[in-house]
């Protein structure tokens, strides 16, 4: 092989390597060792979730606000009751701007997504779309329904791999709790 095509090899495997590192730099740290989800948004890089619009959210960075991450499959068979106490908590909260929900589907239609919407009178700003669950893979997701709460600092404060009791006093109360960091009063 000649000299030139060897350092053209090289050239090329080194740019390879520099466009991985920084593609992982751009994506949070996840710990494989842990069976838990990212625990700091706040870390940099780019976790994006499509919204109903077209447009898409980095979910990454400190929210200032209590964000409750909500993976979920809209489908038949799907924990209808858990959707509809989730609802029911996002319309209480819906002028609250220390809590922010998000309702994230892994397969279905928008349509899908828009007629759920409507039937549980959810704002539309709630729905994000994960197709296959890339993104939350990135953030530890590994089944639907799976919860993360992050606190206004982006740490992650409450994790569930299973479906909740929205309706219950000991989820609100937690929330509630992480709320009083908005405001530095925690």
């Amino acid at each position: 092989m000649k000299q030139g095509h060897v350092l053209m090899t090289i050239g090329i495997a080194v740019a390879a390597l520099i466009g991985f590192e920084l593609y992982r730099s751009l994506t949070p740290a996840t710990h494989t060792d842990h069976d838990h989800a990212l625990e700091n948004l706040d870390a940099g890089g780019f976790l994006r979730l499509q919204r109903a619009d077209g447009s898409w959210r980095n979910m990454v960075g400190a929210p200032g606000k209590v964000l409750v991450l909500h993976w979920v499959s809209v489908v038949p068979g799907t924990s209808m009751q858990e959707l509809a106490s989730l609802a029911e908590v996002a319309r209480a909260v819906r002028s609250d701007k220390d809590i922010e929900i998000a309702l994230i589907a892994d397969q279905p239609s928008w349509d899908a997504l828009r007629q759920f919407a409507r039937e549980q009178d959810l704002p539309p700003g709630l729905l994000l779309k994960d197709p296959g669950l890339k993104t939350g893979k990135l953030f530890g997701v590994r089944r639907t329904p799976e919860t993360l709460v992050y606190d206004p600092n982006g740490r992650l404060a409450l994790q569930a791999r299973r479906s909740l009791d929205w309706g219950s006093p000991g989820q609100r109360n937690a929330i509630e709790e992480l709320k009083k960091g908005v405001d530095g009063s925690r």
